[in-house]
């Protein structure tokens, strides 16, 4: 009788297993999704204006640096500081204007500004990371019966032994006080706007803005080039809020070396030389690569896309500093001699009216379920630009490869993936 329980037994447990083995077997055969309901509409999202401000060197993040990001015709929209990830943003719903310019400066830092594109009807605002050079800051105390001297490295100087110097003479300071001084590199300061060939020739950042001396202080100029002594210079100063220059009234004047120059000033601020520089630039003929692109179905999110512009200059006649050159071709041309970024996405659209039914998504075009995504496309274009610059007795020769990300119109749009369809893609929209 134990027997024929045990048989009885062992042929249930078989069963079963078998009954197990089946159902598992047909629950992970591979076969057609089944069709999905349409998903609810997103809700409607802001036109973000975000980006990063970096430090140009290593790339790290500059948190609490201050950005101003004004209409283009200069009206300031907002004053906003980065997190601690140097990131900023600025709602932009409510702009009318395809373009803002962020503009970044922070203690310790040159300034910055770059261009946020604006494409209203893809909710997109796109711009570049913005690079910062750290400044190499000196500083000194002052005393009122000896003065004092401040002395700070400049590399965009005919010679790099060349320094930016403030004298301050006796009596200059009614108290004792620590006065710093900085040499700002030329390409990340804003340019002046006098002429189409005007450009920054050397330019210090002087502190705590806005110190007043009861004698003149004697600041010392190193130059990019040579440059005919008793030569001078009006001596502009920059407005910091408004990126603009004015007349500060002081005059520099060219030293028997013609390698520097002198100015005798009454306060502290920005201050800048200026002289033009003639370019001869011509752009070759831009080749575009292939597409790509970044989707968003609901929500948030970016993509960025890499781009690396390089720079040569050969040849010419005359003294010149390199360094300095470069900075100037880079603001002619506007581009970054360096790996840049642009980046795509941001906020999920509003989904139009005729794509929505009683709040679902839906497709008038295409029968059955899916959903919508809007697709970002982006194409890679290169373009050679060659030619001269010149100066005051000097010219080079110049050689430069620009790559750039541009928004790819023809393609970005609304895309619908089919959900009973083995998830085809059609689009745009």
């Amino acid at each position: 009788m134990k027997n024929k329980i045990s048989t009885f037994v062992i042929a249930i447990s078989m069963m079963l297993v078998g009954l197990i083995v089946f159902s598992s077997c047909d629950s992970s055969r591979v076969g057609p999704d089944l069709p999905q309901p349409n998903p609810p509409v997103p809700p409607a999202q802001p036109l973000i204006v975000s980006g990063f401000v970096k430090d140009l060197a290593d790339r790290s993040s500059i948190p609490g640096a201050s950005i101003k990001i004004s209409k283009p015709d200069a009206t300031v929209l907002t004053i906003v500081l980065t997190d601690n990830n140097g990131k900023y943003a600025y709602d932009a719903s409510n702009v009318t204007e395809s373009a803002l310019t962020v503009a970044a400066a922070k203690d310790g830092y040159a300034f910055k500004s770059e261009t946020a594109t604006i494409f209203k009807s893809e909710n997109l605002a796109s711009i570049t990371d913005i690079l910062l050079a750290k400044l190499t800051v000196a500083s000194a105390p002052i005393t009122v019966a000896s003065g004092g001297t401040i002395t700070t490295p400049s590399t965009q100087s005919t010679s790099t032994t060349q320094p930016l110097t403030v004298s301050v003479p006796p009596n200059a300071v009614p108290a004792t006080i620590t006065l710093t001084a900085a040499a700002v590199p030329a390409g990340q300061i804003p340019q002046p706007t006098t002429t189409a060939n005007t450009v920054v020739e050397s330019a210090g950042q002087f502190g705590p803005s806005g110190t007043t001396f009861m004698q003149p202080v004697t600041i010392t100029f190193p130059l990019p080039s040579t440059q005919t002594a008793g030569k001078t210079f009006s001596l502009l100063q920059l407005n910091e809020q408004l990126g603009t220059y004015t007349n500060s009234g002081f005059t520099a004047t060219v030293d028997a070396s013609g390698t520097q120059a002198k100015a005798d000033v009454l306060h502290f601020t920005i201050y800048a030389l200026t002289e033009d520089a003639t370019a001869n630039l011509v752009d070759g003929t831009t080749t575009s690569g292939s597409s790509d692109y970044y989707g968003l179905a609901s929500g948030s999110g970016t993509r960025s896309f890499s781009a690396t512009n390089t720079y040569s200059a050969t040849g010419g006649s005359g003294t010149v500093s390199d360094v300095w050159l470069k900075d100037i071709v880079s603001k002619k041309l506007e581009v970054d001699f360096t790996t840049s970024t642009f980046t795509v996405g941001g906020n999920f659209p509003t989904l139009p009216a005729a794509y929505q039914n009683n709040g679902v998504q839906a497709n008038p075009n295409v029968a059955g379920k899916g959903n919508w995504e809007y697709r970002w496309y982006v194409l890679k274009q290169t373009t050679p630009t060659t030619g001269t610059v010149s100066g005051t007795g000097w010219t080079r020769n110049i050689s430069v490869v620009k790559e750039k990300w541009i928004n790819d119109t023809a393609l970005s749009g609304w895309y619908w993936t089919s959900h009973d369809q083995g998830g085809v893609v059609s689009g745009p929209y």
